[in-house]
This record gives structure tokens, C-alpha cells and sequence, in this order.
């Protein structure tokens, strides 16, 4: 009898698990965690008006018109005017023409191999948006130099001078040096006047020039898992908003941050930041999703003749990964986040420093990290699991009550309610008690899925055989015949462990053989569906998150199977009072009432 108990807890513990799975992955498909309110957008009319405009500038700067600036180049040969620095872990190539920067590669350190993060540009570097151009807020200058032919005047080992001279004006450098620190660069722009009268570029609150990054990110992760953002930093406190949400009916739009600390583009496995190393700076996001760039702007300044103004900024080109991201400057791991929820982030941060954890000291193999981070989970989860068993034997004892009850009060569903919660208090027993412990473990489960969907330790990352990345699904071959074709379309690749997790989950029915009330055809008919439908919304998932669900549905199985509850009792049943004659209560009453005056006598003085 207890083994067939024990067979109908493992059941219905199956059930639960595939109940709460399909619930967090309904979360996340149709309603994806809330995002900050993205702050309000100012529309623009075209990418020349994008940056804001100063009023116009005193009469004496003489900034109305840049005659004197040197003609677009004629390029034949683009590899002619290119400049490349590099280390150990970016390898940089900056095009003469704009002195922008042409590709940035990020030579990762793990599995997932190396990326370039600049979008490829269909048009020649004359017309091209590269990163770290230079707008200027003069209606009259614009974004004009980043199409200039720029001269490569100093060389080192880690830092390249670009200088362009504009007669009768001043001259512009720029000075890229790559840092020390993973993934950085400094950026210096000096502007020397070379007039005989004094300049003045911008106004009060309207910067003089923007450094941007321009037009997006190049992550290399397939749409179903990448989702670009725009992060900045102002007062301790991060805003985001993502680029998808940057038109309205395809309008550009505009939006100005003074005083930011810093601003970000974030896919799922990259982080491309700029830092202002100056005061007072303001931070620039404006376009459309597939064309928009973040800036930083310097304040207006003015410059005597001979005089030079200096800003530097600090670009961060790496993964989103703590340890490279602290290299950056101490509050740019704020970028990485798994949810918007602060709690939920830091549970998932934690169970990925756990991951890292067994990756470092116990096996260097992240598949393997993977299963043992699902070992401990259920262990630390394993007093609710047993507390869950033994509330559901419990109401299995409780089973010859509840039918009696049903033939008792067959037509009359409040009453049955109102009995049935009056016996669950007199035998001590919680309805709910086998579901509320497992629905602890939701929260568990949802930065699971999160951390492994999105960490950068899993990009690239093998397990083994024919599982290389675990930060995509695991496909074995391909059936490219299939892509076109409706509904079957999306397995035009053939992932394994989806198949692997419903036949755990068939399997673990078929070791549970039905027993008792919970054999009704519904019951039966949702145990058949549930595999199917579990392995179809986890198809194309990270193959990463499929592994760690498919060894906590062994786990679990085995958990059932030689985890007993051993007795568990009922609270008795109180005894109703037997029901007395009305003359039998009348005189018992009576002989009470003289035994109580008899004891007031004799406590009566004489």
C-alpha cells in the first residue's frame, strides 16, 4: 500500500513540475518581465537635426559656414587608409577617412570564439556611419569631419595620433590608445584654434561636440536571442531602454541625459560603453532601431587664439561578463542584468557565480557545472520536496473521507466545501500543502532559465559530442528542406535533448503505473500531452537550460523512487458528545447547582 502511495506522489510531483515549467515559459514568451518606463522620446525630423542645435553663436566667431574644410576624399582602395591596433584582447582597425573606427573584434577568451561588433557597411567609408565619429552642434559643421581625410601623424605600439588641420580655423586630433585593462580604450579629441580671434562651440546647455557610436551592434547571436539595449548610468541609478522602442511609426527620435555617468549598448553576450573622463557631460541617444547612435556631449567651451581644449573619454569594447566588465570601471558590471526585478537579479547573479564556481575548482566543463548547479538545487530544495510528500500522503489518507463526503452531499458543492475544509482543520491536514512548496521553488527555476539563457560563460561553450555551444540549442543535423515549410519550419534543425526531456518525462509515467482517483481520463490525457508539449516550447531554447531541465526531471524521478516518506498519522478525530435526554441534563444540571451552594455555605462566617 505505501509503495503504491509512493508511486502516486512521483506522479502527481511530475505533474506539478511539468505545470510550473510550462507556466515559466509562458511568462517569458507572452509576457516578458516589466523594463523600466523608457523615459520620454522627442521626435526629430532627420538625422542632420538629430543633435540638438545652439542658437546661433556671437558674431565675432564667424561660424555660420566651413568653406575652408578639405573636400571629400576620392577612396579607390579603403585597405589603403587603414590603421590597425591590437592586443591580447581587441583587435581595432580605424579608417583614415573620419578617423572613426571601421572594426572592432573582441578576441574572446572562451569558447564562442571571436566577434566584431561594427555593423558591415554596404557604402563606401565616404558615406558610411562608423563608431567614434565626431557631430558637432554647429548647424554649420555638423558631422562633416567624419568624411575628411584624416593624417595618421604618431604610431606606437598601442596608440595611433589622427590629426586633420582645417585652414584658416584650427586643428582637430584625435588620440586612440588601448589601456591595460580587458577591453578598453582611450579616446582623447583636442581642438586648437588657429584663428586670430577666440571661438565659441556650443552654447550654455548645448554641448559643443558628441563622440558617438554609430549605427548599432554587431553581437552575432541569432534574433531569438538577441535583444539589444541602450543602458546609461546617472545618480547611482541605471535607465534602459531598448532599441526596439526608439521609433514611433518609424520616426527617429531624440533623447538628451545631462549629467550621465556613462551610456551603453547591450545585446545578449556584448557591451559596447563610453565614459566621459570630464565634467558635465550629456548623454545622446537618437534614431530609429536599425540606425541609431549613443553619444557623449562636452560642454560648450570657448578657446583665445592659440588656445586647445581637451576631453577624454573611456570606451569599453568587451562581454557582458562581470569580471571583464569591473576592468572597465567599477560601476559598469551594472550593465550586465539578467531582470528587471532587483531581488531576481541577484539570484540570478548568484546562481551564476555558483556555475562559475564548480567550472573553476571542481570540472572544467560547463555541461558538467551545469548538472552538479542542478544537484545542488535540489538538495537545498529537498526539505520542501519531502515537506510536499508527505502533505500529499496525507491527503491520500484523507481519500475514503473525501468520498464519503462526495456521496454525502452530491448536489450541494458549498456544503461539500464548507465540510471538507472543517475536516482538513480537525486532521491537521494543509489542502495546499503540496503545492505551495514547490511553488517556492518558481523562483528558482525562473533565474534558472534567465542565467542560462543569457549568461556569456555558456556562449561557446561544449559539453560534448555534438553539444558545442550551450548557449544555443543542440543541433545534431540540419534539414534545411524544412525551413520554408509552415509549422514544421522550426525543426528544420534536430535538437536532441528536447527529445531526450519527454522521453524522461514518458518514462517516469510508465514506471509509475496508475493507481487509485488519479487515474480519471482527464488525468491520463494531460500526462500524454504534457511531454509533447513541454519539449515543443523548449525546442529552440539554449541547450544549456534543456540540460539542466532534463537532469532535474531524472533527479526528481530518482528522488521519488528511493526517497520514502515513511508514516505519516492523521490527527484523531474528535469525539462529537453524546447527545442526552432533556430530563437527564435537566437533573445533572440541578445536582451541579446544589453542590456549588453547598461549598458557598461553608465559606460563610457563623
Amino acid at each position: 500500500m505505501e509503495d503504491k502511495h509512493d508511486k502516486e506522489m512521483m506522479r502527481n510531483n511530475i505533474i506539478a513540475f511539468i505545470l510550473m515549467a510550462l507556466v515559466v515559459v509562458g511568462y517569458f514568451i507572452f509576457f516578458p518581465p516589466p523594463k523600466r518606463p523608457a523615459p520620454t522620446l522627442q521626435p526629430v525630423q532627420s538625422r542632420q537635426q538629430q543633435a540638438p542645435q545652439p542658437q546661433a553663436p556671437p558674431a565675432q566667431t564667424n561660424q555660420t559656414g566651413w568653406a575652408e574644410l578639405p573636400p571629400v576624399p576620392q577612396v579607390e582602395n579603403p585597405a589603403d587608409y587603414e590603421v590597425r591596433l591590437a592586443n591580447k584582447d581587441l583587435d581595432l582597425v580605424f579608417t583614415r577617412v573620419g578617423a572613426r573606427l571601421k572594426q572592432a573584434t573582441v578576441l574572446a577568451s572562451n569558447g564562442g570564439g571571436s566577434q566584431q561588433l561594427v555593423p558591415r557597411a554596404d557604402k563606401p567609408d565616404t558615406e558610411a556611419i562608423y563608431p567614434l565619429g565626431l557631430d558637432f552642434t554647429d548647424p554649420g559643421l555638423n558631422d562633416q569631419l567624419n568624411y575628411r581625410l584624416w593624417e595618421a601623424v604618431s604610431r606606437t605600439e598601442d596608440s595611433i595620433v589622427f590629426e586633420l588641420s582645417i585652414p584658416g580655423r584650427g586643428v582637430v586630433r584625435k588620440t586612440f590608445t588601448l589601456r591595460p585593462q580587458n577591453y578598453v580604450l582611450d579616446v582623447t579629441v583636442s581642438y586648437q584654434n588657429s584663428t586670430p580671434e577666440k571661438i565659441l562651440f556650443g552654447l550654455d546647455q548645448t554641448p559643443a561636440y558628441y563622440l558617438n557610436w554609430a549605427p548599432d551592434i554587431a553581437s552575432g547571436e541569432p534574433k531569438a536571442a538577441s535583444r539589444h539595449a541602450i543602458i546609461w548610468r546617472k545618480g547611482g541609478q541605471n535607465e534602459e531602454v531598448a532599441t526596439g522602442k526608439l521609433s514611433r511609426s518609424g520616426a527617429p527620435y531624440l533623447m538628451t541625459t545631462p549629467g550621465a555617468d556613462w551610456i551603453a549598448v547591450k545585446s545578449t553576450y556584448f557591451v559596447v560603453a563610453l565614459k566621459p573622463e570630464f565634467q558635465n557631460p550629456v548623454a545622446l541617444v537618437a534614431g530609429v532601431p536599425a540606425d541609431y547612435r549613443v553619444g557623449l556631449g562636452t560642454p560648450s567651451f570657448s578657446l583665445a587664439p592659440g588656445d586647445t581644449q581637451t576631453s577624454q573619454f573611456l570606451v569599453y569594447l568587451g562581454p557582458s561578463e562581470k569580471g571583464a566588465l569591473a576592468a572597465g570601471w567599477d560601476t559598469l558590471p551594472t550593465a550586465q542584468r539578467f531582470f528587471s526585478y532587483y531581488w531576481m537579479d541577484w539570484f540570478a547573479k548568484l546562481l551564476l557565480a555558483l556555475l562559475n564556481w564548480f567550472y573553476a575548482h571542481v570540472v572544467a566543463n560547463y555541461g558538467l557545472a551545469i548538472i552538479f548547479l542542478t544537484i545542488v538545487v535540489r538538495m537545498a530544495m529537498f526539505p520542501l520536496t519531502l515537506k510536499s510528500m508527505k502533505s500529499m500522503k496525507k491527503m491520500q489518507l484523507l481519500g475514503p473521507e473525501l468520498e464519503q463526503l462526495k456521496e454525502k452531499y452530491p448536489d450541494n458543492q458549498q456544503e461539500l466545501q464548507k465540510k471538507m475544509m472543517e475536516m482538513y482543520r480537525e486532521r491537521g491536514v494543509n489542502p495546499l500543502g503540496g503545492c505551495l512548496p514547490m511553488l517556492l521553488q518558481l523562483p528558482v527555476f525562473i533565474a534558472l532559465y534567465r542565467m542560462l539563457w543569457y549568461a556569456y560563460e555558456l556562449r561557446g561553450a561544449h559539453f560534448f559530442l555534438w553539444m558545442t555551444d550551450l548557449s544555443q540549442p543542440d543541433h545534431l543535423f540540419h534539414l534545411p528542406q524544412l525551413a520554408n515549410l509552415p509549422f514544421i519550419g522550426m525543426f528544420e534543425y534536430i535538437n536532441v535533448l528536447p527529445f531526450l526531456m519527454a522521453l524522461a518525462m514518458v518514462v517516469s509515467q510508465k514506471v509509475t503505473p496508475a493507481t487509485g482517483p488519479a487515474t480519471n481520463p482527464q488525468q491520463k490525457l494531460m500526462m500524454n500531452i504534457m511531454p509533447v508539449f513541454f519539449s515543443f516550447i523548449c525546442y529552440n531554447v539554449a541547450s544549456g537550460l534543456n540540460l539542466y531541465i532534463l537532469t532535474s526531471t531524472v533527479l526528481g524521478m530518482l528522488q521519488q523512487m528511493f526517497v520514502h516518506v515513511g508514516q505519516v498519522e492523521l490527527q484523531p478525530k474528535k469525539t462529537p458528545p453524546k447527545k442526552q435526554h432533556f430530563y437527564t441534563a435537566a437533573m445533572a444540571r440541578k445536582r451541579q447547582l446544589e453542590k456549588e451552594a453547598k461549598k458557598d455555605s461553608k465559606r460563610k462566617p457563623k
